[in-house]
């Protein structure tokens, strides 16, 4: 094993405003910069890596995250999800080592396993009595999820256009479930207005525990690949939660020097809503305003990401490139990666496996250079649209 020993990497009790970079009392339950509106994260030294753990899960890397500290962490068993090969569906897109990374074997089936357990670990630790979060589905039941586990009523606005099956999933573990017409905007908005009458608003989109979290895919993808990750990860992007906390997660290790670089992170999008596609086709510095139209990819349809800024930033300094994908081409990624290689996702999911295609076409990647997809849900999400991409 290539670890440094003996330290490690010094965080403290505050948050730090990535915008105008006040600091913030952890205390205070600050979820977004009070002076500025600002996104929020765990503020760090360059770090100076770690022991690991043996607790399981992504709580191997409990001496990386700032929650656990206190009290036992809330887990369910997340973490160290598998990468697999994909040969048939890699010849098939003119790639000769691509694999994938199936972050849908999950507690609740989906990445945000990883934010959650973190998230409302460090809430229990903070002293926070009742949770709220603004979901399309996914995160929703993770939060539900692991609020049920640490003993925490929880409650989740969902569009009402949510499918059923994840709303089934939210309200079996005794979430009290709120539905909302309109826009992703409209229920993130009625959330807030909840969680300003006393709860704690855990929206993954905002929250800076749950970057926290997902900064463990980059750590588990960097060990996986024996300390030499891939040229390439593609995954879909909506609000940027596990995009961005593997930009931070992989940025850390190559400054502690454990990794010879940062893979070039691409985002994949719906062409229904690609404000982070357009932003750096334009070169803008924040999201650029979209239209929104009908999707089958729920999961991405976010028309201004909070952490846009920080997306874009991550986007550049890796030297990603972003990708729109049509509805056509996603459930036919749907049925390509099942029928060559077995894997059932979820629309959302399979928008990276589309967008890898287009990124593969333009010549953002080349056919010899390795290429790790995100899988970020699983296929059951989303039964109909399964059974639509199988017809």
């Amino acid at each position: 094993m290539r670890w440094l020993t003996e330290r490690k990497v010094r965080v403290r009790d505050e948050l730090a405003c990535t915008a105008c970079d006040r600091r913030w009392p952890e205390a205070e339950r600050p979820v977004t910069c009070p002076a500025c509106g600002g996104v929020l994260l765990v503020p760090r030294t360059v770090p100076e890596a770690f022991t690991p753990s043996t607790l399981p899960g992504l709580w191997r890397y409990a001496s990386l995250l700032h929650a656990g500290r206190v009290q036992p962490p809330v887990t369910l068993g997340e973490g160290q999800t598998p990468i697999v090969a994909l040969p048939r569906w890699g010849e098939r897109a003119g790639l000769q080592r691509a694999s994938a990374k199936l972050e849908f074997l999950t507690p609740t089936g989906s990445f945000k396993d990883r934010g959650a357990a973190v998230l409302v670990t460090r809430a229990r630790e903070l002293g926070v009595r009742r949770l709220v979060e603004d979901s399309s589905g996914n995160a929703g039941a993770a939060i539900a999820a692991y609020a049920a586990r640490a003993g925490l009523p929880c409650t989740v606005y969902v569009p009402a256009e949510t499918p059923a099956v994840k709303l089934a999933q939210i309200a079996a573990v005794g979430a009290r479930l709120v539905r909302v017409p309109g826009d992703r905007e409209a229920v993130a908005a009625a959330a807030m207005a909840d969680a300003a009458d006393g709860a704690y608003y855990a929206g993954h989109n905002v929250n800076p525990y749950f970057v926290e979290g997902t900064r463990t895919f980059a750590f588990e993808v960097a060990e996986q690949f024996g300390f030499d990750p891939p040229e390439h990860v593609v995954m879909p992007v909506g609000g940027g939660a596990l995009y961005l906390g593997a930009w931070l997660g992989f940025t850390e290790w190559y400054r502690a020097g454990l990794l010879p670089r940062v893979p070039r992170l691409h985002i994949a999008q719906s062409t229904g809503c690609a404000p982070l596609v357009r932003a750096l086709a334009q070169g803008a510095e924040d999201a650029v305003p979209v239209e929104r139209a009908p999707t089958v990819a729920s999961g991405v349809t976010i028309a201004r990401p909070a952490r846009a800024r920080l997306i874009l930033r991550a986007a550049r300094e890796t030297g990603g490139r972003a990708a729109a994908v049509d509805d056509a081409a996603i459930r036919a990624e749907m049925a390509a990666v099942a029928r060559l290689e077995g894997l059932t996702c979820e629309p959302t999911a399979a928008v990276a496996f589309a967008a890898t295609r287009e990124l593969v076409r333009i010549g953002a990647i080349a056919p010899e250079e390795r290429v790790l997809i995100a899988v970020t849900g699983s296929g059951l999400k989303d039964s109909e649209a399964l059974a639509r991409a199988g017809a």
